[in-house]
């Protein structure tokens, strides 16, 4: 569109200069004069319209920079952010299986206790070298030491 007023502005220059001195009588340095400004100006509408286009073709590619910079900071950020959560969510099973682990180990220990009689820990401080008669007592329930002290054996 710019050429295309630029043209037209050449044109305009070009045909004013020619048609002039045969419609106002003017001389002939002054008809040159006239056909030089005229290109002059032509020119400078050009050079202006070139120069318009290369500041949109900057502002254009700058504008997409931004925009990929924009799009690679939110990706980022999404990853980011999906990582921790999933170390957040392992760290809340584990977290989960542990509970569920002591949960399991102080049934046992219930079950033991229920089981042989023992209510509580008295007896154990009173009779500390008879203490391991219970875990021999429960060993063919399949109850023992575990990995949590007391608890269900792997076997």
């Amino acid at each position: 569109m710019r050429f295309l007023i630029a043209f037209a502005a050449i044109l305009g220059y070009a045909s004013a200069s020619v048609i002039a001195p045969l419609v106002y009588g003017i001389n002939h340095g002054d008809a040159q004069a006239a056909a030089i400004d005229a290109s002059v100006a032509a020119q400078d509408h050009a050079r202006a319209a070139v120069e318009g286009q290369a500041r949109a073709a900057e502002a254009a590619v700058q504008y997409n920079t931004e925009a990929v910079r924009q799009v690679a900071e939110a990706s980022r950020d999404i990853n980011e952010n999906a990582y921790w959560n999933g170390v957040a969510h392992s760290q809340n099973v584990v977290a989960a299986a542990q509970s569920q682990a002591a949960a399991i180990d102080g049934a046992a220990h219930a079950a033991r206790a229920a089981h042989l009689g023992v209510a509580g820990i008295a007896p154990y401080a009173a009779a500390p070298y008879v203490a391991a008669a219970p875990y021999v007592a429960a060993a063919p329930y399949g109850l023992g030491l575990g990995v949590h002290g007391l608890g269900y054996r792997a076997w």
